[in-house]
């Protein structure tokens, strides 16, 4: 392109815009009908190199949060789509719109919310979910940040520490499986208290930001004057239906395989470690050191891929039957 015809000179104000600190997010004011008119819905992998990740849900109007779940994959449709189906059967009915970003593991999720819709919707179902950029999906963002600086950076800074005096090896699987087993529990305990805590808090007014503000409990189920609960009701027979293609209850806090969870409940049988943060850390210990011991008996290499732990696990169960 010849300097007469470049980008300077055609595009000059666009050039400026995308030039380095330039480029600005665009605010946008917040507008809902009420309670369950918008459910925004995503991940955080934060600690995903620990083989944990969370997945959420807030109501756009009141901030409530519907669900907070720690699990061993946020990244699978079925795992989601237990979490949008529990809470729909739990409220019941579903939100007018879903916001999501544009993860693969909200598909499922998108499915069941326009079957849901289509009896009333017809052809339009489709319009009550929305997938966009994670830098639009505003309410989900805002509490993704604030529980990366203070949950996130409460369990990040204790699994370093495990990693800083050499019991824990990322590289390692059956050490990430171990974590998962002796922790998972406690960490979705303590994700229960962080979503209570949020539901009952005081939102301030903000300049320039639309209301309402107060408790996201009580601006959920008692809107204010002018707004109005949005929650659609959800037909039986297509709930007894989207049962059939989400995942077993519970099943996101199952580690490995059969063989490995048979395995840590023998380890474990005996010991009765308390159900704290030393008592899991003690489990972790106890699980990691028994195993460990069992590969160096049978001159077991250690796995790079927990494809290969399972296959081990089932070798040292049959081992200790």
């Amino acid at each position: 392109m010849s300097e007469e015809c470049g980008l300077a000179t055609v595009d000059a104000s666009g050039l400026q815009r995308r030039s380095p600190g330039k480029k600005k997010i665009q605010r946008r004011n917040y507008h809902s009908s009420g309670p369950n008119d918008t459910w925004h819905i995503d991940g955080n992998d934060k600690l995903k190199f620990f083989g944990i990740w969370v997945h959420l849900c807030i109501d756009g109007f009141s901030r409530r949060v519907l669900w907070l779940k720690v699990g061993t994959s946020n990244r699978k449709q079925k795992f989601v789509a237990r979490y949008f189906f529990d809470v729909v059967v739990e409220l019941g009915g579903c939100p007018r719109l879903i916001r999501s970003d544009r993860g693969k593991e909200n598909l499922v999720v998108g499915e069941m919310q326009t079957a849901f819709h289509v009896r009333q919707l017809g052809d339009q179902a489709w319009q009550c979910f929305r997938m966009g950029t994670s830098v639009h999906n505003q309410r989900a963002e805002c509490f993704n940040s604030m529980l990366k600086r203070t949950w996130i950076k409460k369990w990040l800074t204790r699994f370093e520490g495990m990693m800083e005096s050499g019991i824990l090896e990322l590289d390692n699987p059956v050490h990430i499986n171990c974590l998962q087993y002796t922790h998972l529990e406690m960490l979705q305990e303590d994700l229960n208290i962080e979503r209570t805590v949020w539901n009952s808090h005081d939102i301030r007014k903000q300049r320039h930001a639309p209301g309402p503000f107060g408790k996201p409990d009580v601006m959920y189920n008692s809107p204010p004057p002018g707004f109005a609960d949005m929650l659609c009701p959800v037909d039986d027979d297509l709930l007894d239906f989207s049962q059939q293609i989400v995942s077993e209850e519970n099943e996101h806090l199952r580690v490995a395989n059969e063989e490995f969870q048979d395995l840590c409940g023998a380890i474990l049988a005996n010991s009765r470690f308390p159900h704290t943060l030393n008592g899991c850390f003690a489990a972790y210990l106890k699980l990691f050191e028994e195993i460990t011991n069992c590969m160096n008996r049978n001159m077991l290499q250690t796995p790079s891929t927990f494809a290969e732990a399972n296959e081990l696990y089932k070798i040292m169960l049959r081992e200790r039957e």
